[in-house]
């Protein structure tokens, strides 16, 4: 079945989730942990998100932030592709890290701030991980509670604005409710979401799927062929000289080898022939394009392009 696009529109609110291959770990020490706030961090600043609330745990994390830009899909592409980089070369393993594409509830509105962000930080409770939600230090929540240390984009003031204008006011009622729901039946606030994915009125639900039904049924490439032509056109050479063998430090080969890898559904055997390289080669390409995204400015800057292009 054909999948619409992302709703990346500026001003734009989004409940964003996403779990380890096969549902394995994510993180396996505190390393792991602070590398993933490191990126976050980064990200976060680079794309100018407003993150209202925000939880890591071992095998999935969860966000729920404000875009202020069109940035969903390039910022969260630059975050989960770089914590899989270096996940990946620090326990020496190859091949995706994450399930798939990330999980994206678009949300109408602040109105549900309070419900989405106790569900966040409740989670390392209904885990079992932690007893209370300020004993698991990988959250937002302990900021809630005391701002000192806060990140700037950590926006907590507007959450609690939602109740009252008074601070002290607002932390003590919002630490009372996110307590409340210890004692509650578990109900996830996205539960309402149409068709799994929008939440909000029905006059919001129309115009998210008239604005991603208005460009196209389709998420982003669908052939290596599709990738490689808007590579070609970037990176200012050829399809032909793309899929050619044995050219050492061919940009536009390596960048079009990781996004075939990363954008399509295909095996990786498929997609190997596409180049005439082994899986294995392929596989070693595309983490050597991994690394170099994080380490050259101006690789970068060329695949973002390609990503714009492409609608991811």
């Amino acid at each position: 079945m054909a999948r619409l696009l992302r709703y990346d529109v500026a001003d734009s609110l989004h409940h964003v989730t996403n779990r380890g291959l096969d549902r394995r770990d994510i993180v396996r020490d505190e390393l792991d942990r602070r590398e993933f706030l490191r990126l976050l961090d980064r990200v976060a600043s680079r794309h100018r998100w407003r993150v209202f609330a925000w939880v890591l745990l071992d095998n999935h994390f969860h966000l729920f932030f404000r875009i202020q830009t069109p940035s969903l899909s390039a910022g969260m592409h630059d975050f989960e592709s770089g914590y899989a980089a270096l996940f990946n070369r620090r326990h020496e393993r190859q091949g995706p890290l994450f399930q798939g594409r990330f999980h994206d509830v678009v949300v109408e509105s602040e109105s549900h701030a309070w419900e989405l962000t106790r569900y966040v930080h409740l989670n390392p409770c209904r885990a079992r991980l932690a007893s209370r939600p300020e004993a698991w230090a990988w959250s937002s929540y302990r900021h809630y509670l005391d701002p000192r240390g806060a990140p700037e984009w950590l926006d907590w003031p507007t959450v609690l604005a939602e109740r009252s204008h008074r601070e002290a006011a607002a932390r003590i009622a919002y630490k009372r409710f996110v307590e409340a729901g210890l004692g509650e039946v578990a109900v996830n606030p996205l539960e309402p979401a149409v068709d799994g994915w929008i939440l909000g009125s029905e006059a919001f639900v129309k115009r998210v799927q008239t604005v991603c039904l208005a460009g196209g049924s389709q998420d982003g490439p669908q052939t290596p062929e599709d990738v490689i032509s808007v590579v070609a056109d970037v990176f200012g050479t050829s399809a032909v000289v793309i899929q050619r063998r044995g050219r050492h430090g061919n940009s536009a080969r390596d960048a079009a080898m990781m996004l075939c890898r990363e954008l399509l559904a295909l095996p990786a055997s498929q997609l190997a022939e596409v180049f005439g390289v082994s899986a294995s080669g392929l596989s070693m390409t595309v983490q050597r394009a991994g690394e170099r995204l994080h380490n050259d400015a101006e690789f970068a800057a060329l695949l973002l392009r390609v990503r714009e292009e492409l609608g991811r």
